[in-house]
């Protein structure tokens, strides 16, 4: 099954515009930490324990009512072209909408989005540099992080998908075919993501790695991720 890395999120499989479900790993393929001996092989003292530091608690992105501002084109996916791990990303369309209810398919999702005060819907396609996989990514704005995980759950349901976006050249027929793509809360976010071959054909699970990868950079480096975190620290999009 796909998984690609984030908080409160589920993978999605998408067959025929249809999902199933898989849990979805956090820094999936990093390798795991080496376990510590049972027991120490020798000590000369007991030590010091040292003052427990609270962890700070993210809470500026639970809700609209901290994160007022709404995002930008710009803020979220501000790069045109990135490079990562020898590949060459593009984005070739974007938009935004403050209707979302058409962005989505699936009457579940489509009223779990209006019932949570959805305001705003931005999608942006990005091209891989070789041509082999296409894919969307849309952020929609609800009002609180409940909201958000309301959603995730409504995507599981069969008919429930990203509307992708389409542009010029091999994105031009993106949305027919079979895709693979996932959905996470991030905050009162919902991050949804539709990938999948130019042609439409059946991704084959020895791609499926590849496939991951390009969700990831794609979130990563776009700018998505970077904005989301600095609002959830500070409550405002990074330059204000």
């Amino acid at each position: 099954m796909l998984t690609i890395g984030g908080a409160a999120a589920a993978g999605l499989l998408l067959v025929g515009g249809g999902f199933m479900v898989s849990s979805m790993l956090k820094g999936d393929g990093d390798p795991e930490p080496a376990a510590a001996p049972a027991t120490p092989t020798q000590t000369s003292a007991s030590p010091t324990p040292s003052p427990t530091v609270p962890s700070l608690e993210p809470v500026k992105l639970k809700s609209r009512t901290t994160d007022p501002t709404p995002l930008t084109l710009k803020e979220i996916f501000g790069k045109r072209s990135f490079k990562a791990s020898g590949m060459k990303y593009s984005r070739v369309a974007w938009d935004s909408k403050r209707s979302c209810t058409d962005r989505v398919t699936g009457t579940t999702l489509v009223g779990v989005l209006r019932k949570g005060g959805c305001s705003q819907a931005l999608r942006a396609t990005y091209v891989r540099g070789d041509g082999a996989l296409i894919g969307s990514v849309g952020v929609f704005n609800l009002r609180t992080e409940a909201a958000a995980k309301s959603a995730v759950k409504a995507a599981s349901a069969k008919s429930a998908a990203l509307r992708p976006l389409t542009g010029p050249g091999i994105t031009k027929n993106i949305g027919k075919g079979e895709a693979l793509g996932t959905v996470e809360a991030r905050g009162h976010y919902l991050v949804i993501t539709w990938i999948q071959r130019p042609d439409g054909k059946k991704i084959p699970e020895a791609s499926y790695k590849a496939v991951t990868t390009f969700g990831r950079q794609v979130i990563k480096n776009s700018g998505l991720s970077f904005a989301l975190a600095y609002r959830e620290t500070e409550g405002k999009p990074y330059g204000n």
